[in-house]
């Protein structure tokens, strides 16, 4: 059983590892180390200021200034006398004199007196001239310094043990003088900088030691074996930082005392001695090595992982540490379904197994697990947490024989971990050696798993899992109201409520009680969806009758009912969304309609029109632009021959003939080359519609009855209308224009 130490070691040394090195596993380590309290006098060495430079440099020239006489020569007005016109500056006095008391309660200058009448340098003074530097001194001051007894090198032991854990020790007092200063001093500098350091002359003397506690920490050794090459390495894990530690682990290479490989081997990876084995795996191993060494030449990391991507997705080899350290990589190329069975499984692999779930909601978790305590406490919290874990079966089992990791990957693979009794062959000090136990992955290309396994194993959870959940879902639906129900809400639980039963559909023997029970959902689906329809088609009702009884339509009010129709449809499930189309249309239709009547219009005449209404110019009025094309005088030229239109063609050629010079009346010949290739160049129809393509830029409407003609005039983006509903046009192109005069006659009686 491989233990969170095992997995927190792992994660700590896999940035460094090879694929081709084997974790072995750990040996601990006891390194022992003291930390002693301390009470020193310590001088405080501090860099001159400017003016105790300039200070100090004067009193060495002179022997004896007073504060005015050093105000003098700084050229600072300190003094106070008026008939020598000089005033004095009581900032720069202030100034000077702080600079002074400075220097005296550092004992390097006597003043004379609290006006500083009589300044000389004292013997310290001097002193401290010459070293360039003041010094502070602190009595009685208190620090830490650590020991370290297993390497000696006690400037690294603060670094290393003041954040570690340690625990009580044996007394180790004898083996070191804890208060010679000339020891203390060998390596003060590297752990209390600021108390002692000669370049910055920062010291300490008469050192007293208050009290001394002595510890022990618990450090791993852990092996890594190469299988390609039989050499081992040996690194330090520290268990408070989880990290590999550079020091510990230097040391210990150093040291061959400290490393104990053949007692490791021996007792805690048993490995047998054998010969003649074939070492496959170690050769796949070693080959994705070799394309991981070559990436990293190149110094391109794309190439890199692509290399590590080939190896998760084919490589035959792979620890079960790293396996499931690194586990949601797996993961990751698998579709819907991963099969775990799990045999001797530890706490901390039920952790990342739940990790694992909570991050692939999308993924269904079929877990085999021993029916052991740490086992039935996953299990328990699982199938206690339905909402949670919608996509996860376990089932408990006395026995699971092998330990197995199934998946079908993206590609349509098999994929199986598996742990096996092991073939691979190491060589150690020239002896081949065998690993019991590895973990190894294949893709299954030969042999049908479905059929060989997961039926099988998904006719098991099926036999577990379906009476629970039906007895769920029968609960469910009888607490359902479905003659007042018209939650939306319900129709999504009632869609998914047997969304756990979803991967056994499959099964042969079940298909029958998954088409009843999906007959049964739509049947309660339906009833409330019926519910919901008289509520959706009252409130689609109350915003058209609005739109309906409105006499002068506006953008903003068409807007409006828009954005409540909309608020409305969000509320509703995507199939009711057609309940609101034919409502859509019509505001959408107004909403144009209104933007075409704003602005002047080129209404394109079809000869329907004028065989029905000849007096249609006079309709339209002289604000906006007629459109005659030259085959509608042609098709009307020709209709006077016919008895039944004789008296219609002649009255509309007629009134064309009155108004043709009218300003707002154009006659315009067709352009073919306008039209789409797939329209008949021949078909009169068309033939107009070219004419109306020319005014696309002068918002056209083509006027017709013809409705196959209104169709394909959609198609070119070009409105047709009716007689009526042109009518409806004009009119609110008159409210449009009413409203604009009135605009503007508003405007020029403010300007009055």
């Amino acid at each position: 059983m491989i233990s969170s130490l095992d997995y927190r070691i792992y994660k700590a040394i896999q940035q460094d590892k090879k694929l081709t090195e084997i974790y072995l596993g750990y040996q601990e380590l006891d390194w022992y180390y003291s930390k002693a309290r301390y009470s020193a006098t310590c001088t405080e060495a501090i860099e001159f200021t400017l003016f105790d430079k300039t200070i100090c440099g004067l009193l060495q020239v002179e022997e004896h200034l007073s504060l005015e006489d050093i105000g003098g020569i700084l050229g600072f007005n300190v003094i106070d006398n008026p008939s020598e016109k000089k005033y004095k500056d009581n900032a720069e006095y202030e100034i000077l004199k702080e600079a002074l008391q400075s220097l005296q309660e550092y004992e390097m200058i006597e003043g004379g007196d609290i006006d500083f009448s009589y300044c000389t340098l004292t013997t310290v003074g001097k002193e401290y001239v010459e070293k360039g530097k003041k010094f502070k001194i602190h009595e009685d001051k208190e620090f830490d310094l650590f020991f370290d007894y297993t390497s000696e090198q006690h400037d690294k032991a603060k670094e290393n043990f003041e954040f570690i854990k340690g625990e009580r020790a044996v007394n180790n007092e004898n083996v070191f003088d804890y208060e010679n200063e000339e020891f203390l001093k060998s390596f003060a500098e590297k752990q209390i900088p600021e108390i002692y350091n000669p370049e910055k002359l920062n010291s300490f003397k008469d050192t007293v030691c208050l009290n001394k506690a002595h510890y022990k920490t618990i450090l791993y050794r852990i092996y890594l074996l190469d299988i390609s090459t039989g050499k081992y390495r040996v690194l330090i894990f520290e268990e408070t930082s989880n990290k590999i530690n550079d020091f510990f682990s230097d040391y210990i290479r150093t040291n061959n005392n400290l490393i104990d490989f053949n007692s490791f081997v021996a007792t805690e990876f048993k490995i047998e001695r054998y010969d003649n084995v074939e070492n496959k795996l170690i050769e796949n191993l070693i080959d994705f090595q070799d394309k991981i060494d070559l990436a990293s030449e190149d110094e391109n990391p794309e190439n890199v992982l692509s290399v590590v991507n080939e190896y998760y997705n084919n490589s035959e080899y792979i620890e079960q540490v790293k396996f499931f350290n690194e586990i949601g990589k797996f993961i990751e190329i698998s579709g819907q379904e991963i099969w775990l069975l799990l045999n001797n499984i530890a706490e901390n692999e039920i952790t990342i197994i739940k990790e694992l779930i909570d991050n692939n909601t999308d993924k269904f978790f079929f877990v085999y697990l021993e029916n052991a305590e740490i086992t039935q406490q996953f299990y328990n919290e699982i199938n206690e947490s339905t909402k949670k874990y919608k996509n996860v079966y376990i089932l408990l089992m006395d026995d699971v024989a092998e330990f197995n990791v199934i998946f079908k990957n993206k590609n349509n693979i098999w994929n199986v971990f598996k742990k096996i009794n092991s073939n691979i062959s190491i060589s150690i000090d020239g002896q081949l050696n065998q690993i019991e136990e590895v973990f190894i992955h294949r893709n299954i290309t030969d042999i049908d798993l479905e059929e060989n396994y997961l039926t099988e194993y998904r006719s098991s959870f099926a036999k577990e899992y379906v009476p629970i959940i039906d007895k769920n879902i029968k609960e469910y639906f009888d607490t359902l109201n479905l003659e007042k129900e018209t939650n939306k809400k319900i129709v999504e639980e009632i869609r998914n409520v047997d969304k756990r039963l979803s991967s056994f559909k499959e099964l042969g023997n079940s298909q029958n009680y998954f088409k009843k029970l999906e007959s049964q959902k739509q049947e309660y689906i339906g009833t409330i969806l019926h519910n919901r329809k008289e509520k959706i088609d009252a409130v689609i009702e109350k915003i058209s009758k609005k739109f309906v009884e409105k006499d002068n339509l506006t953008i903003d009010f068409v807007e409006k009912s828009e954005s409540q129709l909309s608020r409305e449809k969000d509320k509703c499930l995507e199939e009711e969304h057609k309940l609101f189309l034919d409502l859509e249309t019509k505001l959408k239709i107004a909403k144009k309609d209104i933007e075409i009547a704003s602005k002047r219009k080129s209404i394109i005449i079809d000869t329907n029109i004028l065989l029905e209404e000849p007096r249609i110019i006079e309709i339209i009025g002289q604000y906006q632009t007629i459109v005659f094309s030259g085959k509608v005088i042609d098709e009307l030229d020709n209709l006077k021959m016919k008895p039944a239109l004789k008296d219609k063609a002649q009255s509309a050629i007629r009134s064309i003939h009155k108004h043709q010079q009218d300003k707002n009346i154009r006659f315009n010949t067709s352009k073919l080359e306008n039209l789409p290739s797939d329209f008949n160049k021949k078909s009169p129809d068309n033939i107009i519609l070219s004419v109306a393509l020319q005014y696309l830029k002068r918002n056209p409407i083509l006027l017709t009855n013809d409705k196959g003609m209104n169709i394909k005039a959609k198609t070119l983006e070009i409105p047709a209308k009716t007689i009526n509903e042109l009518k409806a046009i004009l009119d609110l192109s008159k409210v449009a224009f009413l409203k604009k005069t009135n605009k503007n006659s508003n405007r020029n009686k403010k300007r009055k």
